[in-house]
């Protein structure tokens, strides 16, 4: 994707928790800013300069795909319903969409209990061509224990077909004499797999959500460590820069009496999260999702998921780059 400027972040809830009034030439603004985004977005490209002629450019995917990892709970499925309303400035979702992405309450497993891809952008031919951008969303981590790490490790590889619950068996089969070598968080459904993943179907940016109006994030020492080992893995298989991503800023506000209360509030958490994390601080991201019932559109919350987007599509680009291979001597020929 070509590396444009962005224009300057106007002030959003974070300087405004009492969410004034904006003025009418702030809105304009705006929405001028937003335009922008969803024009940049709309022309995303992956690597549209491919002149390096020893590269392979035609193992390139059309589409980049961005993972979410998180908690159950922590705003995962509804963070891709805020994208795809605030990147098609719509309020209803088509009916696909609302079938795969089932939000529920914190107390439960969240509603995605399948490894579920959502087209959030689809690729073009003309009038010139576009790459498109796919959400592929996680069932939320309950344990942390070695089988939610391995459902990691498999995800990572690109190695799970669509809607499959990413789950492992709880029995052996004696003519698989292998699988008695395995721990019992390898057995994994022959029917879950792709037998030969490619660039396509892995990962290509890491979005890790947690939910900010927690006073620990992640949430104590288990879930930590749990996240810490899980970033550790993907910095072995190439993703060197994971997003993170803090949602439920509305419920920061509301526990907030000042903005410069707000302020130290949500320093202190992005500080915590960089610290337990090991992550740098512009990789932190605290935005707010849009609510089942909210039906008018939110310029904040639109302008800070799509500067989100924008940036996880590039954090994508950076990584298929670093994946590209360099072509025979008989094809350089």
């Amino acid at each position: 994707m070509e590396k444009k400027k962005l224009p300057i972040p106007p002030p959003d809830r974070r300087t405004h928790p009492k969410k004034k009034v904006i003025s009418s030439s702030m809105a304009e603004l705006m929405l001028r800013q937003i335009d922008q985004l969803r024009k940049t977005i709309a022309d995303f490209f992956i690597i549209p300069s491919r002149i390096n002629l020893r590269l392979n450019y035609s193992e390139l995917p059309n589409s980049v795909n961005i993972l979410l990892f998180g908690p159950s709970g922590s705003g995962k499925s509804s963070l891709v319903r805020t994208l795809y309303r605030a990147l098609h400035n719509t309020v209803q979702l088509p009916a696909e969409i609302r079938h795969k992405l089932v939000v529920k309450g914190s107390a439960r497993n969240e509603g995605t209990t399948v490894y579920t891809t959502v087209l959030l952008k689809e690729e073009t031919q003309y009038p010139k061509p576009t790459s498109g951008i796919k959400i592929h969303d996680t069932r939320g981590q309950i344990w942390m224990d070695n089988h939610e790490q391995a459902q990691a490790d498999l995800i990572l590889d690109g190695k799970v077909k669509d809607m499959a619950r990413v789950e492992q068996r709880s029995t052996r089969y004696a003519y698989k004499l292998w699988e008695f070598w395995k721990s019992e968080s390898q057995l994994f459904p022959t029917e879950i797999l792709k037998e030969h993943p490619t660039l396509s179907d892995k990962p290509h940016c890491l979005l890790f959500v947690f939910d900010g109006s927690l006073e620990e994030i992640p949430n104590g020492e288990e879930e930590t460590l749990f996240y810490r080992e899980i970033m550790q893995l993907a910095r072995s298989k190439g993703y060197f820069y994971p997003q993170i991503v803090l949602t439920h800023i509305d419920r920061v506000e509301d526990k907030s009496k000042a903005e410069e209360e707000l302020r130290e509030i949500l320093d202190m958490k992005i500080e915590g999260v960089v610290m337990k994390l090991g992550i740098p601080r512009s990789s932190v991201h605290f935005i707010e999702n849009y609510h089942d019932d909210q039906n008018e559109p939110d310029l904040n919350v639109d302008f800070h998921v799509l500067r989100l987007l924008h940036e996880s599509a590039q954090q994508g680009e950076s990584y298929l780059q670093s994946q590209l291979k360099e072509k025979s001597a008989c094809e350089i020929q």
